[in-house]
């Protein structure tokens, strides 16, 4: 009874294992669902503050489609359009302020990045930002 189990269970690790990887460009069309926000700011390169903010179901989305645009959603309204490129794990995201962002995908979470700083005649501030998101069903 064990092996009728056992192996199918051990064809299925095979197969899945073969599966080959998506590339990001494609694997990053979709809509997500905005999981957290973290920040961690440090003042002189020493640690500071830290803190996670939770969205909640449907609070905030964003949705990248191929070709290079996109929707963010806020309340599953349409908050605004956008357009977006991809080099490696670079997305960029043209504006007044231009957006970039490194990004990875885990199974079903999309996890972006992004640093910012600055200083006073005193103190150097940094700011790390790390965004999660799920893949829409």
């Amino acid at each position: 009874m064990k092996r009728l189990i056992l192996t199918p269970l051990l064809f299925l690790a095979a197969i899945t294992s073969c599966k080959k990887d998506i590339p990001l460009s494609e694997a990053i069309i979709g809509k997500w669902d905005l999981i957290s926000r973290s920040q961690v700011t440090y003042m002189d390169n020493v640690k500071r503050n830290e803190y996670t903010y939770f969205y909640d179901p449907n609070e905030s989305a964003i949705q990248f489609a191929a070709g290079g645009t996109g929707i963010s959603y806020q309340n599953n309204d349409v908050y605004g359009t956008f357009s977006w490129t991809l080099s490696g794990s670079t997305i960029t995201i043209p504006g007044d302020i231009p957006n970039i962002w490194d990004i990875s995908i885990n199974k079903d979470q999309l996890v972006w990045t992004f640093s910012d700083s600055e200083s006073t005649d005193t103190v150097n501030y940094k700011y790390d930002f790390t965004f999660i998101a799920k893949k829409s069903n």
